[in-house]
Order: structure tokens, then C-alpha cells, then sequence
């Protein structure tokens, strides 16, 4: 009898591990440029992202670190292609330089209380370089990222490349 609570405890103890593999607290963070037209072009599939994984209550928000992003552009930008979350300007590039943005449209996700990157790079891969579209989006690496985080699943990957603007340092 002892031998089976025993291997129960082990059972229980290992599944409460296995639903503890990501905290409630993720965030979205999102670094994009208003003149930059692959940040223009990913909105449509940010937005897709978010109503798709709006009830699992992540933080999504949009950071534009360049000084040539004014507050005017940015919010036209917003509007324009109505993107339905906060969005800030980070022109200290305090929160580009902690999750290490380089790139426009760039996303990490990160578990806040965990303090971890989940995932960091880009969106899809809509794009296999500067200037040259795909016609057929093969990989929604964030869409993958976060449905791993839902299904409590290893991302894989944990980082892609980004194609797209540099950040100003």
C-alpha cells in the first residue's frame, strides 16, 4: 500500500510540474517603426494574433523606440491599421535594449513573473529578406509560440530571425 501513495505523490507531484512549465503573467511585446513597410505589412497579422489569442489573456502592447516616430505618426499608424492595443514610444530604448530589439517588427514574449524570454523574432515569415515578400506565409511563428504557451509546450523554436527596419541605437 505504501508503494502506491508513494508512486501517486510521484504522479501528482510530476503533473502539478508539467502545469507550471509557463506563469499567468506573458506578455507581447511588440517593436515596430511607422515608415517601415514591413511593420506596415505585418499589421493585418498582428492583429489576427491578437483577436485569436485575446481570451487567454496576454499583455500585448507595441513599443516604437525610434526618435522618428513621433507621437503623431505612431498614433496615425495605429489608427491607420487599426491595431487594438497600447502602444508607447521607447526613445530611452530602455525596453528595446532589456528584451534586445534590434528590428522592426520584431516580438518577444516574455514570462513576467519568470522573468524569461519565451520566444523572441519574428512574427511569420512573410518575408525571406529585405524587399522580398513570400506569396505564401509557410511559418506564423508567433501564432506557434503562443498556442505552445496555451497547450503548456516547449516553443520551438525559441528564436527566429527578423527581417526587417533596424532600430536606432
Amino acid at each position: 500500500m505504501r508503494i502506491i501513495n508513494t508512486t501517486i505523490f510521484l504522479l501528482l507531484g510530476f503533473i502539478s510540474l508539467q502545469a507550471q512549465l509557463y506563469s499567468d503573467s506573458i506578455s507581447v511585446n511588440f517593436f515596430l517603426l511607422d515608415e517601415c513597410r514591413i511593420s506596415q505589412n505585418i499589421s493585418g497579422e498582428i492583429n489576427k494574433v491578437k483577436a485569436e489569442f485575446d481570451q487567454a489573456s496576454f499583455n500585448y502592447i507595441c513599443y516604437f523606440p525610434n526618435t522618428s516616430s513621433t507621437e503623431i505618426k505612431v498614433k496615425a499608424f495605429i489608427e491607420e491599421y487599426k491595431i487594438d492595443m497600447p502602444y508607447l514610444t521607447d526613445y530611452d530604448k530602455f525596453k528595446t535594449k532589456f528584451y534586445g530589439a534590434t528590428m522592426a517588427p520584431e516580438v518577444v514574449v516574455y514570462d513576467e513573473k519568470n522573468q524569461t524570454v519565451l520566444y523572441h523574432g519574428r512574427i511569420d515569415n512573410s518575408y525571406d529578406q529585405v524587399g522580398s515578400r513570400r506569396r505564401v506565409v509557410t511559418s506564423k511563428d508567433l501564432q506557434l509560440a503562443l498556442s505552445a504557451i496555451i497547450n503548456n509546450e516547449e516553443i520551438n523554436p525559441k528564436e527566429t530571425q527578423t527581417i526587417g527596419c533596424f532600430l536606432n541605437k
